[in-house]
């Protein structure tokens, strides 16, 4: 495996947890390190860290405590 494929391994807890659970990636990784933009787009979705995973969480935020402001009043 590519050398900076390792550090984020060592420094990403979600690196390192999604490429445990699926461990199939290894073998990708290692024979194309080019692999890594699409091992990185699944991550992100099934941990939910892509832009609009972020942006329709604080959309959410805001109509919880909008709908509680209402009814405290």
């Amino acid at each position: 495996m590519e050398y900076f494929l390792q550090e984020k391994y060592k420094e990403d807890k979600n690196f390192k947890r999604y490429l445990d659970d699926n461990s199939s990636f290894i073998k990708y990784l290692n024979r194309n390190p080019e692999y890594y933009k699409e091992f990185m787009r699944n991550m992100k979705e099934q941990y939910k860290e892509r832009t609009s995973d972020k942006i329709s969480d604080a959309m959410n935020t805001i109509e919880i405590v909008s709908s509680i402001l209402d009814t405290l009043k």
